[in-house]
């Protein structure tokens, strides 16, 4: 019996240290992968300034092109909504003096027929 629990506990204890094992191996592996990786990366970031560069073109120009962009579109968007927050308001008064007229024109003739049937 007591051999028996023995090896139970030695074979979750190798298992246990072989999970242990595996764990460490990925770990490993990862960072080399990162490394790699972020060399690879940094070489293809290198590789792109190098050409940037070599164009002639004025990276600053091209950042301010790529951060002032958005805005222009914003500035654009706000425009159209202030324009069509007028065209709302133009469009309401003219409706409501429309409709006043009708109502105005609707009551006087209601007041005529009144004042026709007495």
């Amino acid at each position: 019996m007591m051999t028996e629990l023995k090896d139970r506990v030695k074979d979750q204890l190798d298992q246990f240290n072989s999970t242990i094992d595996q764990i460490l191996n990925a770990s490993k592996g990862l960072y080399l992968k990162a490394v790699e990786e972020g060399n690879k990366q940094f070489k293809e970031l290198v590789d792109t300034g190098v050409a940037q560069s070599e164009s002639g073109e004025d990276i600053i120009s091209q950042i301010r092109n790529d951060v002032t962009g958005p805005f222009e579109d914003i500035k654009g968007s706000i425009e159209q909504i202030k324009n069509a927050s007028v065209g709302l308001v133009v469009k309401a008064r003219s409706s409501s003096e429309e409709y006043f007229s009708e109502l105005v024109e609707l009551g006087q003739k209601e007041e005529t027929e009144e004042e026709t049937a007495e």
